[in-house]
């Protein structure tokens, strides 16, 4: 960032450089020019008035005889006495509208013919609206000891005017550079902490100008970028919360808030994988609440979505977080406890089965009672979910059979 402050304290300084070179160079040359003007123009108003004279006096004007008449003529000598013609900074020549010269400044006769459009710039002498002659500056122009002096000290002036100049612009440049670089380090600072991820960035606005309107045009890109991240962010809340209340949705049994059978098939098959290659104890329970139909009959189907829900209940609140309860298919209810022995499992699924007996059934609906039979199986040389299933099903049945409310379980072979 310190190149650009170099680079505009050093084109100030060639631009005070460039410019004090050209005054130093074009005002003594001006200075000249005006000088040889002023002389010229003073010369060209005698010239006027005497050669006016001449041709009121002897009647013609524009041959060589002419101009020799003329040169030799008072009106000539008045010239001479009247503008010092001798005296002008730079040699002069004059000759008439055809050529003929009537003073020579440059070896030129008098009475001879040069070629008008061989001279350079003349100036033209008129009468009545005509040109009559002309006059042209010859060879160099030849100062006076006080004109040399006054062109001397102009030119030390302009240089010493230069040379402060430039002594005054240089600490304003670097001020000035300073400035810039400051407001620039800023904005650079700003983009950077964005790239890395850093959105929220304001920058000071020091000034009106082309930078300031900048960081202004940035700090308002930058609070409308930020907004609208914020939006995104929250849409992108709400899209991810939606996409879970979905699929949790997907995953539960409306009535009883359980999983459903498909989501148990797919997480039982990953504890099963998992209990096989870990060679760690999994085991699988159904259960089915007894005499459903009955409650159904001679109560309503409401008592019984009530005591679904309850008996829902009470299964998630005998198990572990890392255990898995779901909804199976109607009133029949199915587990999966990873790192858990058959013994255990049944000790755990005997106390859910007491609970659910002893809740006090009669604050649903007077006279109600009920209970669940379950059948568990935890062989580790089965090795699939859909067979464990079947063995647990298998005790399920064998404990309605033998009178119900009952855990009944499949002793590995």
């Amino acid at each position: 960032m310190n190149t650009i402050k170099i680079k505009f304290i050093a084109a100030l300084t060639l631009v005070s450089l460039l410019v004090g070179a050209i005054v130093l160079i074009l005002t003594p040359y001006m200075v000249k020019h005006e000088i040889v003007e002023n002389a010229l123009e003073h010369r060209s108003n005698t010239f006027e008035k005497s050669i006016k004279h001449f041709i009121e006096e002897h009647g013609s004007w524009g041959s060589a005889g002419d101009a020799v008449a003329f040169a030799n003529s008072a009106d000539f000598r008045l010239v001479e006495e009247v503008s010092d013609i001798n005296q002008i900074p730079i040699k002069v020549t004059v000759f008439d509208q055809n050529g003929h010269v009537l003073h020579s400044g440059s070896g030129f006769t008098i009475g001879s013919r040069v070629d008008i459009g061989s001279m350079e710039d003349p100036e033209e002498i008129y009468v009545r609206d005509e040109v009559v002659a002309y006059m042209a500056a010859t060879g160099d122009v030849q100062l006076s000891p006080w004109e040399k002096a006054y062109l001397h000290t102009l030119e030390e002036t302009l240089f010493f005017s230069v040379l402060m100049a430039i002594i005054t612009i240089l600490p304003f440049g670097i001020w000035h550079g300073s400035r810039l670089v400051y407001s620039l380090k800023h904005l650079t600072r700003a983009v950077n902490s964005m790239a890395e991820g850093k959105l929220q960035q304001q920058v000071p606005i020091n000034s009106g100008d082309e930078v300031g309107v900048l960081a202004q045009a940035f700090n308002s890109m930058n609070q409308q970028l930020v907004s609208a991240y914020k939006e995104l962010e929250t849409s992108r809340n709400l899209i991810a919360d939606q996409a879970e209340k979905l699929k949790e949705l997907s995953i539960r049994d409306e009535l009883t808030g359980l999983y459903n059978r498909r989501f148990f098939n797919e997480e039982g098959a990953t504890l099963m994988a998992s209990s096989v290659r870990y060679n760690q104890p999994l085991s699988i329970v159904l259960g089915d609440v007894d005499h459903f139909k009955k409650i159904n009959d001679n109560y309503s189907h409401a008592t019984g979505d009530a005591v679904l829900k309850q008996v829902s209940k009470i299964l998630q609140q005998g198990v572990r977080a890392s255990d898995l309860v779901a909804r199976f298919g109607g009133e029949e209810m199915v587990l999966a406890l990873p790192n858990t022995s058959l013994p255990e499992a049944t000790e755990m699924i005997d106390r859910i089965r007491a609970a659910i007996a002893d809740y006090p059934w009669s604050d649903v609906a007077e006279g109600l009672s009920v209970t669940m039979s379950f059948g568990v199986s935890a062989d580790e040389s089965v090795q699939s979910l859909e067979r464990r299933l079947d063995l647990a099903d298998t005790e399920l049945y064998r404990a309605k059979r033998e009178g119900r409310n009952r855990v009944c379980a499949c002793e590995p072979a």
